[in-house]
């Protein structure tokens, strides 16, 4: 089977934090520049979907590179096939934009939603009014509790149709197509057209928020008193994303000029500021893989500033930080003397 190619090949050149030092070039040094594959779509007449994963009978394939990011053991995929001989719900037409990862915040807005996007330059979603055409985008029934993926979808004028995972489904008509960049890296073009999509028009952004992750499970900053008392200095507001539906939050990103916060999903919520923003991420000191933020700033037309610090684990996805102060102030008058 041939796949048409509906993005072209890109170079993303990623510009510098604005207050690099010399001795943290490697941090970013092998992030600045990278070649993303061109995107391509799939289409599928009577397709299943098996425990995640697209399966077509007729081509005998399991299309697990439009499903999933990482390739799962050939054993375990064709354990599906049992599920072809049972019972199946049918559907008429369907986009799938998901893998593994998806239902999670930041993923959702810079994986799923940038394939989705890729898509409605097809001619198969060019009209974008899918509710006349019937195409419905399906999602995994545990993605129903996402109450940021229904605000999504329901903005954006899409349908969903949610399926058990354990259940084969049948689908008449599938569209999809091929991640529109690595995970943690971005097509420009089309990370800024969600932004557009979604962008509350203000003239003025002049809001300086502080997003805490101290409600979350892990990853969090041991002295933020400290740094809460330092950030009202400078009138950084203090918020928990996790208090507000995603429709507050859009309110709130875009009346800010300046976010700042720890390496985690809050940060994604700069996609929805107007360009210019200064971002400063607070890092896990060492840290050189991670830099989802950095890419993302840079592809948002954001200034990015970079704060490394001190932690109790190595691995950033478990580490809590302790933030030196006085550096946190310094990083925030430059930000405001970039103004």
């Amino acid at each position: 089977m041939s796949f048409e190619t509906i993005v072209p090949s890109r170079r993303e050149i990623r510009i510098q934090p604005k207050n690099m030092l010399n001795e943290d070039l490697f941090l970013f040094e092998h992030e600045l520049s990278l070649d993303i594959k061109e995107t391509v779509v799939l289409r599928l007449i009577n397709s299943d979907i098996l425990r995640e994963v697209i399966f077509n009978l007729q081509n005998c394939k399991f299309y697990e590179q439009f499903s999933r990011t990482k390739s799962a053991d050939k054993k375990r995929i064709f354990k599906k096939i049992s599920l072809y001989f049972r019972p199946f719900q049918k559907l008429d037409k369907a986009i799938w934009i998901t893998d593994e990862f998806s239902s999670e915040y930041f993923h959702w807005f810079t994986d799923a939603l940038t394939r989705l996007f890729a898509l409605e330059e097809t001619s198969y979603l060019n009209s974008r009014d899918t509710k006349k055409n019937n195409f419905r985008i399906i999602l995994p029934e545990s993605y129903k509790t996402k109450s940021y993926i229904r605000d999504t979808l329901e903005i954006l004028n899409y349908d969903a149709h949610y399926y058990v995972p354990n259940k084969r489904l049948r689908i008449k008509e599938l569209i999809s197509c091929s991640h529109t960049a690595p995970t943690g890296n971005f097509n420009s073009e089309l990370i800024n057209k969600i932004r557009d999509r979604f962008l509350i028009p203000k003239k003025m952004p002049d809001r300086n928020i502080y997003v805490s992750r101290e409600k979350a499970s892990r990853r969090k900053i041991l002295n933020e008193q400290e740094v809460i008392e330092t950030l009202k200095q400078f009138n950084y507001e203090i918020h928990y994303f996790e208090d507000y539906n995603f429709k507050e939050q859009l309110g709130i990103m875009s009346e800010t000029k300046s976010l700042i916060g720890l390496h985690g999903a809050g940060l994604t919520n700069m996609m929805f500021m107007h360009k210019k923003g200064k971002i400063l991420e607070l890092r896990n000191e060492g840290d050189s893989h991670n830099n989802c933020y950095f890419s993302l700033s840079s592809a948002l037309d954001h200034d990015y500033y970079y704060l490394s610090n001190k932690s109790d684990h190595k691995d950033t996805f478990s580490a809590n930080i302790t933030v030196s102060i006085p550096a946190l102030a310094k990083a925030i008058e430059l930000m405001t003397g970039d103004l």
